[in-house]
């Protein structure tokens, strides 16, 4: 591993901040360019902004007591070193980087052979690693066998020679790609891009409520829909009085951040100042990367919002999904969407609101399938805004088959369990809630016949019935569990 402890330096609002292994340093056809905030091999510098670049190696010959690590040694990095980013041989990913905040995981990136979408297990296997940070940046340890449930950005294709990865889009998910002769980059200068062309995978309620001068307005916000791995997600509410109205600038005012570490979490309520002004919202995913930025007119109106989504089973094979709503004025349609993964949806039905003013409630008969299937309401008011409703599972869960047993019943801090696979291969593990929305999900590799896989339960779901769910290629159970 090479750990770089960054320099303390000045960076500007929405800036850029440059590395690099000299000053002036050549890049992609252009040489002796200056468009760097610090070499790492100036050593000198670094050290006196408390920054540093170290070199560690999987061994114990060097005691924990001098180098703070009982299973890693500190090697010397060679002078003038100018490849931060070696190349790992193997299945998964070839190039693996890990960005924290005063030891907080912040940002995954995986690259080349093999498109891992996930850790690989070879990292994840790792012993501890302890990072003695300079300066007043706290110390930390990397525990890499808590990252298999980690959601990482990654592009497939290794790098070349004199080209390494890219955002096509600055900080946007699922924008990173090699670069090349025709995708090329310059150091502390914008990509580019277009954001608004970028489908968001997480969905958000929102809406402004106009006050008055002195008491502000206030804007409500929630997730209502996204994929567990996305989770936490942060939303950034900004004031859009900036030079470029619905861009996110250096004019905005940043007013507060909230997380949802599950879709249940929310919805929150930010006062903010002029109570004229319309507001930026910036969605987070895990991943550390920007997922979107929605902007929220400030129009006075009160919209439509749902105050309940449930589904019964009815007689035969039917089951009624009915929603609840207030404000019922201002909605246009509501459209029922149904998914079989929880992630991807189709419209199967539209239903046009009523006349009827203040709060109403809707229903739609579904046909229950052998198979679990997720349905969501999506709300379209009458200025075309969209929202949804949570998400719900109905239906039996196909036929079973792998043997899954729970170590114990009811679940404390770890959910522990055994699966026998009828081969070796990754796994998908879910938990749902008692509603049937998912809550948590996690990526793991099984071995044929018998399996133990433990799952930390805290901060991830709360008191309650759960149902815990394990899929691989070849096999699929689920099993109801109560976590206390």
């Amino acid at each position: 591993f090479f750990v770089m402890d960054l320099p303390n330096l000045s960076v500007a609002p929405r800036g850029y901040f440059v590395g690099s292994s000299a000053i002036p340093f050549n890049y992609q056809g252009v040489t002796n360019s200056s468009m760097s905030n610090f070499s790492w091999n100036d050593l000198a510098f670094m050290a006196a902004n408390n920054g540093y670049l170290r070199q560690w190696q999987l061994s114990n010959t060097v005691p924990v007591g001098v180098d703070g690590n009982a299973n890693y040694d500190m090697v010397p990095v060679p002078p003038n070193f100018n490849d931060i980013f070696q190349k790992v041989g193997g299945t998964g990913a070839t190039y693996n980087v890990f960005v924290y905040n005063n030891g907080i995981l912040k940002d995954v990136f995986l690259g080349g052979t093999g498109g891992a979408s996930f850790v690989p297990n070879y990292i994840v296997g790792l012993p501890k690693l302890h990072v003695d940070m300079t300066g007043s940046s706290p110390d930390f340890d990397i525990d890499f066998s808590t990252y298999g449930s980690v959601q990482p950005e990654y592009v497939i294709q290794d790098i070349g020679s004199d080209n390494g990865y890219i955002r096509l889009v600055d900080g946007y998910c699922g924008t990173w790609t090699k670069s090349s002769s025709q995708v090329t980059h310059t150091p502390g200068v914008t990509n580019g891009g277009d954001p608004t062309t970028i489908t968001p995978t997480v969905s958000v309620s929102s809406v402004v409520v106009r006050g008055t001068a002195s008491a502000g307005s206030v804007v409500n916000y929630d997730v209502v829909s996204a994929s567990a791995l996305n989770f936490p997600v942060t939303l950034r509410v900004f004031v859009d009085n900036g030079t470029v109205p619905g861009q996110l600038d250096a004019g905005d005012t940043y007013v507060e951040s909230k997380v949802e570490n599950v879709v249940t979490d929310g919805p929150f309520s930010t006062t903010f100042f002029p109570y004229t002004a319309n507001v930026l919202i910036q969605t987070l995913t895990s991943a550390g990367c920007i997922d979107a930025l929605r902007f929220i007119p400030n129009v006075g109106v009160l919209p439509v919002r749902f105050t309940g989504f449930q589904a019964t089973p009815n007689s035969g094979d039917q089951t009624i999904l009915k929603w609840y709503v207030a404000d019922n004025e201002t909605g246009k349609q509501f459209e029922v969407e149904k998914s079989t993964d929880g992630q991807n949806y189709t419209s199967v039905a539209v239903v046009l609101s009523t006349q009827k003013s203040g709060s109403e409630e809707y229903d739609f008969r579904a046909t229950t399938s052998n198979t679990k299937t997720f349905y969501r309401i999506k709300l379209v008011d009458k200025n075309n805004k969209i929202s949804y409703s949570n998400t719900l599972a109905v239906g039996n869960s196909i036929k079973t088959s792998g043997n899954l047993s729970l170590n114990q019943n009811p679940v404390d801090s770890y959910l522990v369990f055994g699966f026998k696979s009828s081969e070796s291969s990754a796994a998908t593990i879910n938990i749902y809630n008692a509603s049937g929305a998912l809550v948590y999900s996690q990526k793991t590799n099984l071995t044929k016949d018998a399996n133990t896989v433990a799952v930390n339960l805290d901060g991830k779901v709360f008191t309650g019935l759960y149902v815990l769910e394990v899929k691989t290629p070849f096999d699929h159970n689920s099993v109801k569990f109560i976590k206390r």
